[in-house]
């Protein structure tokens, strides 16, 4: 992976307002007293509605955090602009100019959620005055609150990595006093169709892509058909087995068969969105899939396997503390913790998704829209851009690298406490019992840790599209089919259970 600079640009300079000396200073002098205003009367409501008790109601909670906003939000583009003012030299770094952006576009659109979240205020004190107290609590404010901000930095996010993640060959000189969007895609020569998406219409010079498969043989690819449906068929019911199995059983509800249920609908999930249109292409001629198909598929497909990865990992830290630290195990492992914990893993998968998508479909595909996969991967579409793919490759290795390896150090490390433990327990029956629990996790882990980690941890040189077709079926296909009959044949709890199970459904039927 080449780890330079992913565009020629290095700074930017910033325009600004005018070029007259004699207006510059007299701007810095507006802008100075403005922003001491704006400084003083913001942190003056900050302090006054944090201390003052009759001020503690949902209408000046949000009256804060806008008070908060827009000193951030002033704060993140006023003090560049006044340096600029009396500088000759208006320069911004490369990522200046990206932290910049970030805070602003993040700040400006949490302070428009903020708003609609004070307009509702207002709309139920007014017009349902009887149900205020009950409604708007200060758990719910909070938690609006926090869903602005989230709303409003995931946008940023996006918004930014897309920009970024840009050429800029023609100047580094923006006609503005702070780096916002438009002057930027008006400097790329990358195509900004995608960007201009996110903003606002939907055009791109690439409309569909052409999934050339596993092979172009079509007797191969009836045989193929067949496989793929057998395990497909499999996988569903060995999944759909296993979450009717664990929901309905009182005797696995626990938190290391709550993960497993989470990791049998990942898994689900995780094969149907890649093995359906693998299917149809193994019977089509024409093997297309749309644009906003492909960005769909990979968002689901990067997504959820960030997720696998994770949850496997709280799979292991659950065995930890059963094993290690049995008699915290049901203080530590609560429900709502096990709730918090696999919400953290689908927030942390998806996150990674969004972004990593949102940087690959920011991308110029001018030289072909041949995918030589039967999936939208990030290798195979890295191949196909005629951009500059560096930063793509960083934010691969770098948001890839650091879920695979800190989840695997995670799992590692627990795994050598449990081993210690296992090996100091001085029953044979108790040492065999905690080996067969964690057994079938590590077997699992195993699997999937190590093809995914050949597969994205290497630099795009290593690449060679033939050989990860083949790793990929194993990933997308194969795990997904074997981790409930790893899990069903080897827990002596989850056979108990399926008999039961198989039992009640026979009973039912008679």
């Amino acid at each position: 992976m080449d780890i330079r600079n992913h565009s020629s640009v290095t700074e930017f300079i910033l325009l600004g307002l005018t070029d007259d000396p004699e207006l510059q200073i007299l701007l810095f002098i507006i802008f100075s007293f403005v922003y001491i205003i704006t400084i003083l009367g913001n942190i003056g409501m900050l302090v006054v509605i944090t201390t003052d008790p009759q001020l503690q109601t949902a209408m000046y909670f949000f009256l804060r955090h806008l008070s908060f906003v827009d000193l951030c939000y002033s704060t993140v583009i006023v003090p560049q602009t006044l340096i600029n003012f009396l500088s000759e030299r208006k320069a911004i770094s490369f990522l200046g100019c990206a932290a910049q952006m970030f805070f602003f576009v993040g700040m400006g659109a949490s302070e428009g959620l903020i708003l609609a979240l004070m307009s509702y205020d207002r709309y139920i004190a007014i017009c349902n005055p009887l149900l205020y107290t009950t409604v708007m609590t200060n758990n719910i404010c909070i938690l609006l609150v926090s869903g602005a901000y989230f709303g409003g930095f995931l946008n940023s996010l996006i918004q930014t990595a897309s920009i970024f993640s840009l050429s800029f060959c023609r100047s580094n000189k923006i006609t503005h006093f702070f780096c916002d969007i438009p002057p930027l895609l008006k400097l790329s020569c990358s195509d900004t169709s995608l960007n201009e998406i996110l903003l606002k219409d939907n055009h791109s010079s690439v409309t569909e892509f052409i999934l050339l498969g596993l092979t172009d043989d079509p007797d191969l690819q009836i045989l193929l058909f067949i496989i793929f449906s057998f395990v497909y068929i499999i996988t569903i019911l060995g999944n759909i087995g296993m979450l009717v199995v664990i929901t309905t059983d009182s005797q696995l509800q626990t938190a290391m068969y709550f993960f497993l249920r989470h990791l049998s609908f990942v898994d689900l999930c995780y094969s149907t969105v890649i093995v359906p249109q693998t299917l149809i292409n193994f019977l089509s001629e024409k093997k297309v899939i749309s644009f906003l198909g492909c960005a769909a598929q990979m968002f689901f497909f990067v997504g959820l396997g960030a997720s696998e990865g994770l949850i496997l990992a709280l799979m292991s830290y659950d065995r930890y503390i059963a094993i290690c630290n049995p008699l915290l195990y049901t203080t530590v492992m609560t429900n709502n913790i096990c709730i918090l914990l696999v919400s953290g893993a689908y927030f942390g998968g998806f996150l990674n998704s969004l972004i990593q998508t949102a940087s690959i479909f920011s991308l110029s595909f001018c030289r072909s829209n041949k995918i030589t996969h039967f999936l939208c991967d990030i290798p195979p579409l890295l191949k196909l851009s005629c951009s500059d793919t560096s930063l793509n490759e960083i934010l691969l290795f770098s948001f890839a690298g650091s879920i695979q390896v800190g989840t695997l150090l995670v799992i590692l490390i627990s795994y050598a406490f449990i081993l210690c433990s296992i090996l100091r327990m001085p029953s044979a029956t108790g040492r065999h019992k905690a080996f067969n629990t964690c057994a079938s996790h590590f077997l699992c882990v195993t699997l999937f840790y190590s093809t995914a980690i050949f597969m994205y941890m290497r630099p795009s040189s290593k690449y060679t599209m033939d050989q990860d077709r083949v790793v990929s079926v194993f990933y997308t296909v194969i795990i997904p089919m074997l981790n409930p009959l790893i899990y069903s044949l080897r827990n002596k709890d989850v056979k108990a259970a399926l008999r039961k199970t198989i039992r009640r459904t026979v009973d039912f039927l008679h």
